[in-house]
């Protein structure tokens, strides 16, 4: 039998809500709170909370699968997708795929100052004036490294994709291929 990754998702839980149902049809599991704390850690662990309708009673459980989200979430596995509030006439489609792509290099940046890239300990500071100042000096200490990192990039051996001030092609969404079949489906054996 063929499922997608959302599907094999439902599938478990499905199962697993199953069992907690018979658990409490069988009287061995009673209380609002009780069945309410079985069916949240199932619902939490495999994400399927919107694949489900919940009753839940304090001598009763029932639940109800919701198809149609099941349905429309497996035909989204394997695609991501970039949201923004900015509107389309202030920002290209392109654009805002880019700047969430740059996303990596901004996080980069921070990774290092927690790091011991800058050789730069942390210091806890009380007063503001000396938090802005450690600030400071932090960004300072990173703007010298990229510049750095800019002016050595052809000694250093650094991939020509990571350059912030890249060539223009850099970060541009790519045209989806087709899956292959055996790509789209996930075999599950039971």
């Amino acid at each position: 039998m063929l499922h997608s990754f959302t599907s094999l998702r439902y599938v478990q839980g499905n199962s697993r809500l199953q069992k907690i149902k018979a658990r409490v049809d069988a009287a061995k599991l009673a209380g609002k709170d009780e069945i309410g704390v079985r069916v949240g850690k199932i619902i939490n662990q495999y994400k399927v909370a919107k694949h489900f309708e919940l009753v839940i009673e304090d001598a009763a459980f029932v639940f109800r699968r919701t198809p149609a989200s099941i349905t429309a979430q497996a035909a989204l596995d394997g695609i991501y997708i970039v949201r923004t509030s900015v509107p389309a006439t202030h920002m290209a489609a392109a654009d805002c795929v880019r700047n969430y792509k740059s996303l990596a290099n901004v996080e980069r940046a921070f990774r290092s100052f927690k790091t011991i890239d800058l050789k730069v300990r942390p210091i806890h500071h009380r007063l503001a004036d000396r938090v802005r100042s450690h600030i400071f000096l932090c960004m300072l200490a990173y703007y010298v490294e990229w510049h750095m990192r800019e002016a050595w990039r052809e000694l250093m051996f650094a991939d020509a994709g990571q350059a912030l001030s890249g060539s223009a092609d850099q970060g541009r969404p790519r045209h989806p291929r087709r899956r292959h079949p055996s790509a789209q489906l996930w075999h599950f054996d039971g």
